[in-house]
This record gives C-alpha cells, sequence and structure tokens, in this order.
C-alpha cells in the first residue's frame, strides 16, 4: 500500500450537508462590506516575515503533471488566463491532506503561491489582473488539461480543497472568490454579485459553485487550512485570524474515450484583495459500473480511500495477473466487509468483486488472453444501489513472447520531440537542430539533416523556446544549434537565448538554413550535402506527408529531400538538384502529388534514374518507402499521419535504432500500414507521440506484429 496514494473517482457527502448556515450569524454590516474597508488592505508576505516557500512557481505542464494520475493519460496543458507567472505552482511535501495521490499536487490562487504553505501570515497580493469574464471577477488563473480518455473509460474526477483569506469576514458580501471546473469549455461568467457558470462540475448540494457563499457557509474552518496562509490563526504561532479552508472534496463529470479537456478556475469577486486558493491533485480517468450513479456531477466530501496496488506492470499472456485493494476511511483507518467491485477494460475485459477483510484489503485475480495495455478500476460499494465511495484506477500491460510496444511522447509536440532527443544522445553533441512546431514548410528539411548527422531535432515555437525544449538544450550541451526556416518560422528574437545555449563559442555557434520560401529553404539544405551523392528525394511541398515519409529513410542514406510544386519544379529545387548532381532521384507519392510532367523535367538532372515510389495515400507511401528494410528489421516506428511533427522529430532516432517510420490514423491502422508490420516483423515496435496522436488501442493492437 502506498501511504500518500489515496484515490477516488467519486466518494461521500454532498458538501451542503456538512454544517449549519453560517450567514445568517454574520452581522449585516459585514455583509455589506466594501473593498475600501481598513480591513481589506493589501499586506504583502514579505513585510509580515514569511519564511521560505516549499510551493514551486509552476507552468501549465508543470501542473497537470504534478496534479494527473497516470490513468489521466495528459496530452497538453495551458494557462488560459493568468495575471501573473506567481499564481499557480505545486508542491512536494504534506500540506493540509495534499497531496491524496503521489508525491505532488498543484495550486492555483488569486494571489502569489509562494504565501499559501505561509501559516499566520495575511495573504492579500493582488496582482493587477482585471475582469475577462464579466464585470467582478479579477486576478483570474484558469488551468486547461488536455486528456486522452482511454477505451473503456467513462468517468473523470478529482480532489480538491478550497482555502481562502474571505472567511469568515466577507461570507454573504459581494467579495464571492470562487473556484469551478469545467469539461471540454469553459462558459462561466460574473456580472456583479452573480456567478453565472453553467458548465461547471463542481457545484455544491444547492448547485452552486464552490465559493465563500457557498462552500464557505456549508463546511470551511480554519482548521482545515492547518499548515496554511488560510489556518485562521489557530496555528501555534498565532498570527492573522483570518482564513479557512473546505475539507477535502471531489467532484466527477462522466466522459468519453477521446481527446477531452479541463478547466480549473479561481478568481478574486468584487476587487483583487485578499487571497484565496485551490489545491488540486489525483486527476483520475477511469470506468465505473454505474456512471449515473458513481460519477453524477457535483463536488462531494471524501469519506473513504481506495488504492489499488500495483499501479502499473507487465506479464506474459496467459498468465495471472492480482490486484490487491486497500480501503480506508478518511482517517486512514481499514474498512472491513465491504465491496469491492472490479471492471477491466482495454486489451482485455472482464469484471469481478471481493470483500475487504479485517485490514481494509481485497485482491482480485484474471489471466491476460490478449496482448495490449488494460485499465482495472476499483469501486468501494458500502450499500448496495449507491454510490461508490471510493475509487481507484491501475494499468497493466500483457506482453507476447516477453515484448510491449514502447512509446516515446511528451505532453505536446515541444515535448515529445524533447523526449526522442533523450532517449538517443547523450550529453556534448555536436550539432542540434531547431524547427518551427507550427508549420511544416521550413521544418521539413531537419528530419533528414538529424538523420544524416546524427542529431536530434528539437522544435520551438515562434518567438519562444517552449520549457520541455529549453530543458533539453540544457541537457544536451551541443557545441552548435542549426534553425532551420527564417525569421517568420523561428525569430531572431531568440538568437541571443540560444547562443546562452549552445558551447563552441563561435560566430557560427547558433546559424540558419533558411529561404525565401519553402522551396529554396530545402535547397539550401540540400546544398549541406556533398556534391555528386547516390541519391536525391524529391516530394510535393503542398503537403507533409511524402515528404515526412522521405525524411527517416533519407537521413539514413545520407540523402536529402528537396520539394516540388505539384506541376512545375521550382527554380530553388533545380539549382539544388545542379548541385547535387545525384546519381538517382527518387520521386514521392503519386501523380496527384508530382505530376508526370516533373517527372519528366528531373530527368535532365541526373545521369541514372528518376524513380516514383508512391501508395494509394499517404500511409501507403510511407509503406512503399519502407520496403527497403528487410524483413525482421531492429524497429518499426509509428506516428501519426494527421500532423507532421512526432513523424518528423522522430527521423533522426529511427537511423540511430535502424528502421522506417510508418504512419497510422489517431484510432485506426490503415490496412498499408498492415500490411508492411506484417512484412517487416520487427524486433520492436516504438510509438511516436501521446494517446491523442496515436491512440493507446492502436498500441494495444500493434503487439500481434512482432516477430
Amino acid at each position: 500500500m502506498h501511504p500518500t496514494r489515496r484515490s477516488r473517482l467519486r466518494a461521500g457527502l454532498a458538501v451542503g450537508s456538512v454544517a449549519p448556515l453560517l450567514a445568517m450569524a454574520l452581522a449585516p454590516g459585514i455583509a455589506q462590506a466594501s473593498e475600501d474597508t481598513p480591513d481589506r488592505a493589501t499586506v504583502s508576505p514579505d513585510a509580515l516575515g514569511a519564511g521560505p516557500s516549499a510551493v514551486t512557481v509552476g507552468n501549465a505542464n508543470a501542473l497537470a503533471q504534478a496534479l494527473a494520475s497516470p490513468s489521466a493519460s495528459v496530452t497538453g496543458a495551458a494557462m488560459e488566463t493568468q495575471p501573473a507567472e506567481v499564481s499557480a505552482g505545486t508542491a512536494d511535501s504534506s500540506l493540509a491532506g495534499f497531496p491524496t495521490d503521489g508525491g505532488t499536487f498543484a495550486i492555483l490562487s488569486s494571489g502569489q503561491v509562494a504565501s499559501v504553505d505561509q501559516p499566520g501570515i495575511f495573504a492579500s497580493t493582488p496582482l493587477g489582473g482585471p475582469a475577462v469574464r464579466g464585470d467582478s471577477d479579477r486576478d483570474v488563473t484558469v488551468l486547461r488539461v488536455d486528456l486522452d480518455v482511454p477505451t473503456g473509460s467513462n468517468c473523470l474526477s478529482f480532489d480538491f480543497r478550497f482555502l481562502s483569506e474571505e472567511y469568515p469576514v466577507y461570507v454573504g458580501s459581494q467579495f464571492n472568490d470562487a473556484f469551478i471546473a469545467e469539461l471540454d469549455e469553459s462558459t462561466w461568467t460574473t456580472s456583479g454579485s452573480e456567478i453565472n457558470a453553467p458548465d461547471n462540475f463542481a457545484f455544491d448540494a444547492e448547485g452552486n459553485v464552490v465559493s465563500i457563499n457557498s462552500t464557505g457557509i456549508g463546511g470551511m474552518t480554519p482548521e482545515n487550512g492547518g499548515g496554511t496562509a488560510f489556518d485562521g490563526g489557530t496555528g501555534p504561532d498565532g498570527g492573522d485570524t483570518n482564513g479557512a479552508a473546505t475539507v477535502r472534496l471531489a467532484a466527477s463529470s462522466q466522459v468519453t474515450p477521446g481527446a477531452h479537456s479541463v478547466y480549473f478556475s479561481i478568481f478574486d469577486q468584487g476587487d483583487s484583495s485578499l487571497d484565496s486558493a485551490v489545491f488540486l491533485d489525483n486527476l483520475v480517468v477511469g470506468f465505473t459500473p454505474d456512471p449515473e450513479v458513481d460519477c453524477a456531477p457535483g463536488a462531494v466530501v471524501v469519506t473513504h480511500d481506495l488504492d489499488l496496488d500495483p499501479d502499473s506492470g507487465s506479464a506474459e499472456v496467459g498468465t495471472e495477473h492480482t490486484v490487491t485493494a486497500a480501503l480506508t476511511d478518511d482517517t486512514g483507518a481499514p474498512v472491513a466487509d465491504t465491496t469491492i467491485e472490479f471492471a477491466v477494460t482495454g486489451a482485455n475485459s472482464t469484471s469481478g468483486t471481493a470483500t475487504t477483510d479485517a485490514d481494509g484489503s481485497a485482491a482480485f485475480s484474471y489471466t491476460g488472453t490478449a496482448p495490449g495495455t488494460d485499465t482495472i478500476s476499483g469501486c468501494a460499494r458500502p450499500v448496495a444501489g449507491e454510490a461508490c465511495t471510493a475509487t481507484d484506477t491501475v494499468s497493466f500491460t500483457w506482453t507476447q513472447d516477453g515484448k510491449a510496444v514502447e512509446r516515446i511522447w511528451g505532453s505536446d509536440r515541444y515535448g515529445t520531440a524533447a523526449a526522442i532527443s533523450a532517449t538517443s544522445w547523450d550529453p556534448g553533441q555536436e550539432t542540434v537542430y531547431l524547427a518551427t512546431g507550427l508549420n511544416y514548410p521550413d521544418a521539413m528539411p531537419a528530419g533528414a539533416l538529424g538523420g544524416t548527422h546524427d542529431a536530434p531535432v528539437l522544435l520551438t515555437r515562434t518567438a519562444s523556446l517552449p520549457e520541455d525544449t529549453v530543458a533539453e538544450l540544457e541537457r544536451l550541451q551541443p557545441q552548435k544549434i542549426v534553425v532551420l526556416g527564417g525569421n517568420a518560422a523561428v525569430s531572431t528574437t531568440l538568437d541571443a537565448q540560444l547562443a546562452e545555449l549552445a558551447q563552441a563559442d563561435t560566430d557560427d555557434e547558433v546559424s540558419r538554413i533558411f529561404g525565401a520560401d519553402r522551396y529554396e529553404t530545402a535547397g539550401m539544405a540540400a546544398q549541406t550535402y556533398p556534391t555528386g551523392g547516390a541519391l536525391a528525394y524529391v516530394a510535393a511541398g503542398t503537403d507533409f506527408p511524402d515528404a515526412l515519409a522521405a525524411a527517416s529513410r533519407a537521413g539514413a542514406l545520407g540523402a536529402p529531400v528537396l520539394l516540388t510544386r505539384h506541376g512545375e519544379l521550382p527554380q530553388a529545387t533545380a539549382d539544388a538538384l545542379t548541385y547535387l548532381a545525384a546519381d538517382n532521384i527518387i520521386v514521392l507519392g503519386g501523380s496527384e502529388a508530382v505530376s508526370d510532367d516533373v517527372v519528366t523535367a528531373l530527368e535532365d538532372y541526373t545521369d541514372g534514374t528518376v524513380t516514383r515510389v508512391s501508395g494509394e495515400d499517404r500511409y501507403g507511401t510511407a509503406a512503399a518507402l519502407s520496403t527497403d528494410y528487410d524483413p525482421g528489421v531492429n524497429a518499426v516506428f509509428v506516428a501519426t499521419g494527421q500532423v507532421y511533427a512526432d513523424a518528423m522529430t522522430g527521423g533522426p532516432i529511427s537511423v540511430a535504432i535502424g528502421g522506417p517510420i510508418l504512419m497510422t490514423r489517431p484510432d485506426e491502422l490503415p490496412d498499408a500500414t498492415i500490411a508492411e508490420l506484417e512484412r517487416l516483423d520487427p524486433q520492436r515496435i516504438i510509438v511516436l507521440g501521446g494517446t491523442a496522436a496515436v491512440s493507446q488501442q492502436i498500441q494495444n493492437d500493434l503487439v500481434v506484429y512482432f516477430d
């Protein structure tokens, strides 16, 4: 059992049933307090002698990773709005009952997040954030977390605790700081003292958002905020008497398999004084037997915790796997004589029940009959017909002949590129190629260049380096960085930052390969290759798939990939071919991609042959290129054929390991890809990109194609 890992999709009683209403005890004058009230003055934590904070200011991806369990399959994250970077962060030490799953959790604040773990201080740090959803919201922080919900899952849940310095003085006033959670679309607005949140699924028993005037009335106490700035002066050293927190809560929403986004919002209302915060953890996606009952929307008080063990693992098809459930109450005491319902979805499908013993433990075993990954969910149901009081979700992978399909991925395309680089290249790299992650034309030559020179390809935004890219450049410590594309693709304003990350300390430690358009950029890249080579590839420049399919093989052969218009050979391409004087030319794609007239024109640029390689579509063309490899190949890489980034940055690693890149639809293996996998009989299969690009089901299906 993991004492810090307490998971559930839904647990306990409605929030509104916890305590009697407090508003009736408030003096009318308090309810009418204005932002000019002296008590609402801004006080800096530094002025109050706050100590060092264990809370780390973090970006959206860091927060998503801190709050999500592995079952959530995070594919990306972003701060939709934020008054300042200091309003969001993560913590990795125990604070007011968090984390509830693993060793970290996320914090959103309407003030400085570093104030949160400072007991006894008065946390009131206006950040200057204007209203963004109406006329009374201030210092708004909205975190979006993107997920790929696996097949068989039907419920999403997370744990939270709402904390505020507004309590108790401003309960019932217009200063109704609030927290909102929404699925797929964030639509909440404010108007005066009203908050309209039709898509909020973290509401109280009355249907209200969790705020000072709802949950603050129903269950906030200073003791719940112990160890934080919201402890109401109950700490050993006393201090500021403002502040309280809710009990530990959970909120759920039904989901369908596929791509989804969860929006977490916190904001001041009425003014920007007196901070509020929310702790977020244990974002879980799993299966519940009765989603109408077990996954009904709304906030509930956590009464039980269920922990399934092990969290993950693998075994050969035909063997038995056992999952052990440990059920405890909210004090950590074991709970006996309770039914645990188990459900398996994914590569295998089965279910069963077990009853907890005196130690709160129950076991469930099943035998895997199909290779792939299973999701195993558990539901504690003390009373038949009533909602689960706690659930947990884990995974298990079944292998065939000791082999499992691998996946290299990050939270987005930038993270995936960095993960690919980290898999194959050690620090001290001579060269790193940097390309735009936003559009393919300028980036396209990078895949072949990286493969030719045994160098990784990283991605960037136009005017800012993603944190994953910076972190990987810092790890690689490259001598030189070569940027693909001009200022419109990768802004020259990044050059100074890149120079700090390059180690050569020469004038060319940061250089560029670019032209006036995509054709000239590819031509300039081609002219970095030696003349008189064996081969040059030519693909359509109006779409990426054929050029992308060529990049891996071209890199393996030390050949460039040039681009052409459908019916006309661009002058920049002709000039590059004249320079190259390649022995042979291979054209990628059918006549609808590159016309026969262009193929004929290419004959003037080689003394050898001009050969067309194509399939019925992009998947068929990639499979046709793959026929250069013999059966029993070291590895086959599988990437989405819908976007360019993962396959392009995967080109160099496919060369390093020795194998082709095949393409797939996100949720269906094309026939041409299946046929080539069957022919290749690979030793390894490696998926490039997250489950939004190549679904978990595809990863499961690929297991049968091992040699």
